[in-house]
C-alpha cells in the first residue's frame, strides 16, 4: 500500500468511526440528566423572580439554519413562561426569516398549555438597523411597532398592556445565533439598563462570558449543553415521559449522549494520533 494509499485509508477509517458513534449513539443513547451550572441557573432565577403575568421581551435572533440548536432553548425558556403566566412579547433584529420561526415555535408552544394570542403573547416583525431599532424601542415602542406581525394594531393587544418603552419589561432573553447579541448589550443594556440574559450557540458563548462579570448579562445559555441543563428546571414532565417512551422528540437532552459520544471519540482519535507520532519519530531515530 502506498504512502497516500494509507492515509486515504486511515481518514475514512476515521469517518466510518465517527458514522458508528453517531449511528449507535443515537439509537441506544437515550436522554441526558444534568444538573444546571450556575451560568444557566442565573437565567431560570432572573425568569423566576419576575412577579406573575409580568411582561418579559424575547428576541428571536437566529434562522432555520441554527434551529435544532436554539429551538430547544426557546421551548424550555417558554415552558417556564408560561407556568407563570408571564406575558410573551417576541421581536427579532436578525433576519427577515427569523419572525415566521418564532411565530411557529412560540404558537405550538403556546397552544399546547391553552395559551390565547393577544392575551398571553404576541410576536412582532424584523427590524432592520442593527442598534437602531433598540435605541428606538427604548424611547417610543409604539412610534416603531404600530402593529404585531398580523396587523392588529399594538394598543389593540392586552398582553402588551403599561409597555410603552423597552424599559417597561423587566427582563429580555435575546436568543441568538448571530452578533445581533453586541446590540443589545451595547444599545439595550449600556444606554437604557435594560436586564439581560442570553441564549447562544455553543461556539458562541464563551465570547460573552466577560459580560457577566460587568454585570451587563444576567446569565448564558450556551448551545444543546445549556439547553438541557434548562429543561432540567422546567421541562422535566417531558423529560419522564421520553425516559419512559423512548420518543424524545426534539428535546435537547436526547441529543447530548450523541453529543458526549463524538467528543469522547474526537478526544481518544486526538489521543492515538499523537501516540502513533510519537512512536513513528522513535523508530525513525531508532533505525539506522
Amino acid at each position: 500500500m502506498t504512502p497516500e494509499a494509507r492515509k486515504n485509508a486511515v481518514r475514512w477509517s476515521v469517518f466510518a468511526l465517527v458514522g458508528a458513534v453517531i449511528t449507535v449513539s443515537l439509537l441506544f443513547g437515550g436522554v441526558s440528566d444534568f444538573h444546571p451550572t450556575a451560568v444557566v441557573r442565573k437565567v431560570y432565577d432572573e425568569v423566576e423572580a419576575l412577579p406573575d403575568g409580568s411582561p418579559i421581551l424575547i428576541s428571536s435572533d437566529f434562522d432555520p439554519g441554527s434551529e435544532a440548536e436554539l429551538k430547544p432553548m426557546m421551548d424550555a425558556v417558554l415552558e417556564q413562561c408560561w407556568r407563570k403566566n408571564l406575558r410573551v412579547i417576541v421581536m427579532t433584529i436578525c433576519s427577515p426569516n427569523s419572525p415566521e420561526l418564532a411565530d411557529s415555535i412560540v404558537r405550538a408552544s403556546a397552544d399546547a398549555h391553552g395559551k390565547v394570542y393577544g392575551t398571553d403573547y404576541a410576536v412582532f416583525g424584523y427590524l432592520a438597523g442593527g442598534s437602531a431599532p433598540i435605541l428606538a424601542l427604548g424611547q417610543d415602542w409604539h412610534a416603531v411597532y404600530k402593529t404585531d406581525r398580523g396587523g392588529t394594531p399594538c394598543r389593540d393587544l392586552p398582553a402588551m398592556k403599561g409597555i410603552s418603552k423597552l424599559t417597561d419589561f423587566p427582563l429580555c432573553l435575546e436568543i441568538s445565533a448571530v452578533s445581533t447579541i453586541d446590540y443589545w448589550i451595547l444599545a439595550g443594556n449600556a444606554k437604557y439598563g435594560l436586564k439581560l440574559g442570553l441564549g447562544v450557540t455553543a461556539v458562541m458563548a464563551t465570547d460573552y462570558y466577560q459580560y457577566l462579570a460587568t454585570r451587563q448579562v444576567v446569565g448564558i445559555i450556551g448551545g444543546v449543553s445549556g439547553a438541557s441543563q434548562y429543561e432540567s428546571m422546567t421541562r422535566q414532565d417531558a423529560l419522564r415521559k421520553a425516559r419512559e417512551t423512548k420518543e424524545a422528540g426534539d428535546l435537547a437532552s436526547a441529543r447530548m449522549p450523541t453529543q458526549s459520544a463524538i467528543h469522547v471519540t474526537i478526544i481518544l482519535l486526538v489521543v492515538l494520533g499523537n501516540i502513533l507520532y510519537f512512536a513513528g519519530k522513535r523508530k525513525e531515530k531508532a533505525s539506522p
